[in-house]
């Protein structure tokens, strides 16, 4: 009987611990999800879209294209602050991977003129192109100086079918680095 009671004194507080409501105050604002981003897609945006950094240190971004239909490749052309960020990597991304056929990958980091561009093409071993939300790149930057700039998305972007028929992109959602 002992033994029951302490069963059940335990299973209740587990059960009234756990009952806690969510906050409605909460905002869901993450830029991967095309159901609260505030422009139309298909797109292109920055992940994390707000960045605080320290000076002088490495953070990523990643450049993702949002609900695209039918992706063979793209030329990405992101704007920075050359007196504020400097590029120190650009890797490729996750949404061209393919187990059998690496994707081509190429970039310039133009850091006279503070614009990167990243060409991407899709070579799969199994489809000749990809559908849906994924990393084209991922980029390091590091912070030199302290203030807020901006990561931007040059008109020039393009994104393909397998046709070389362009993909209208709808909107695009820039970034802001915060620097201490």
């Amino acid at each position: 009987m002992k033994y029951c009671l302490h069963t059940l004194a335990i299973v209740l507080f587990l059960i009234i611990s756990c009952q806690q409501e969510i906050p409605e105050e909460d905002i869901f604002d993450n830029p991967l999800d095309e159901d609260v981003v505030d422009y139309d897609i298909p797109a292109l945006t920055l992940f994390p879209s707000q960045v605080s950094a320290n000076v002088n240190s490495n953070f990523k971004v990643d450049v993702f294209v949002l609900g695209v239909d039918q992706l063979a490749g793209s030329y990405v052309r992101l704007n920075y602050d050359k007196t504020m960020l400097q590029v120190a990597l650009v890797e490729m991304g996750t949404l061209f991977v393919d187990a059998v056929q690496e994707p081509i990958f190429v970039y310039e980091d133009n850091s006279q003129n503070g614009w990167i561009d990243i060409h991407t093409s899709f070579l799969g071993s199994d489809s000749v192109s990809v559908s849906g939300t994924g990393s084209l790149a991922e980029i390091i930057f590091t912070s030199l100086l302290a203030g807020e700039s901006t990561l931007t998305f040059d008109a020039v972007c393009e994104l393909v079918d397998p046709d070389d028929n362009p993909i209208e992109i709808k909107g695009f959602g820039d970034g802001v680095v915060n620097a201490n």
